[in-house]
């Protein structure tokens, strides 16, 4: 009840603010208009949200897993267009492998996939959400996550800090644009 409470009572200042900033004209504007406008809203209100954890089982694309051998990773996605090894720098030390097909990169260290990037809008997180796929969905699978605005595009962040991961959506407007799934580097 008090989570109802509090959650009507935010929603009812963000609402307050966007009628005295925007003007009440933002919010019976024509239908294009109209979403914007309620995708701020929701953008507001999702800053009040704590951020979702996600488990260390969920961070995979297409089948690919963090943590998976440079091996098995060949053997799921057949030949790369690309296969670059470079050095990691002296901080980190080791080598990186980078695997590159259409639309997807597979980067691993020290033999161990820690980088899965897509924008093939035929390719999946563990979850089912691809390219493409609305912020709703995005929400609706896995809670808010913390927030970042980068020129055009908005990332959602989720983390699990056992193992230092995170998936990374970005959307731009309403939509997922790329799907990062990423661990860091010890």
């Amino acid at each position: 009840m008090v989570k109802l409470f509090l959650t009507t009572a935010v929603a009812s200042i963000i609402l307050n603010i966007a009628i005295s900033s925007l003007g009440f004209a933002a919010l019976v504007r024509p239908v294009a208009d109209m979403n914007k406008t309620a995708i701020a809203l929701e953008t507001m209100l999702s800053a009040t949200q704590k951020p979702a954890a996600i488990d260390y089982s969920r961070l995979g694309i297409s089948g690919m897993k963090l943590g998976m051998s440079v091996e098995e990773a060949k053997r799921k996605l057949g030949k790369p267009q690309r296969d670059e090894t470079k050095s990691a720098g002296s901080v980190i030390g080791g080598k990186i492998r980078t695997l590159t097909y259409s639309k997807l990169t597979v980067a691993a260290w020290e033999g161990k996939v820690y980088l899965i990037s897509t924008t093939n809008p035929k390719l999946a997180t563990i979850d089912g959400i691809k390219v493409g796929d609305g912020r709703q969905k995005v929400v609706k699978t896995y809670g808010y996550g913390w927030q970042s605005v980068h020129g055009e595009a908005t990332r959602l962040t989720y983390s699990n800090d056992q193992k230092a991961s995170n998936l990374v959506l970005e959307l731009k407007g309403d939509r997922v644009q790329k799907i990062l799934v990423g661990t860091q580097l010890e």
